[in-house]
């Protein structure tokens, strides 16, 4: 009898397959991780974990950061537009004990509240403080003609972060630095 062989190949695939599932099914041979090796591994990522939390923490107050003093300068710019639309003269209140800002129009002899969006109370980050240079100076006129009275109003973080909100005075510009 003559032998085949691609069917002595066949069964040396099948014999070799179902060897390996006898072993995987009676445990002669068994592929797991003991406990050590799965606390290792946690432990490892605690670490990483551990160690990332202060840059994301910081990543998160730089942008808030950001944002806030991104706000201010869109507001700077819509009291100016608003100055100049209803020939009214717009005040920006700035509070640097309490980190607050807060927007004005003049109505007759009194500074009266602005209705809507940019009426609200802006609050400073947490973490930052403010500065002005000049450092008496406490708040921001916007005049009907366009210009606007001149400040830097610096905001620094606590991880030393610091954005510019630069007012130029006559010109009217407003930049972030």
């Amino acid at each position: 009898m003559r032998v085949n062989p691609m069917m002595i190949s066949a069964m040396m695939l099948k014999n070799s397959y179902a060897s390996a599932v006898m072993r995987y099914a009676f445990g002669k041979k068994q592929n797991a991780i003991t406990f050590i090796e799965l606390l290792v591994v946690v432990i490892i990522i605690g670490i990483l974990f551990g160690a990332s939390i202060p840059q994301f923490r910081n990543t998160f107050d730089n942008l808030e950061l950001e944002n806030f003093v991104k706000d201010i300068y869109y507001l700077s710019h819509y009291l100016q537009g608003s100055a100049i639309g209803q020939s009214k003269i717009y005040y920006l209140n700035i509070n640097k004990d309490e980190g607050k800002f807060q927007a004005f129009y003049k109505e007759g002899d009194e500074f009266k509240n602005i209705e809507g969006r940019f009426g609200k109370t802006y609050k400073t980050p947490q973490t930052a403080s403010i500065s002005t240079d000049p450092p008496d100076k406490n708040g921001i006129y916007f005049y009907p003609d366009g210009s606007i009275d001149k400040i830097k109003i610096a905001l620094k973080n606590q991880y030393g972060r610091e954005l510019s909100l630069i007012i130029k005075g006559a010109a009217g510009e407003i930049q972030i630095q």
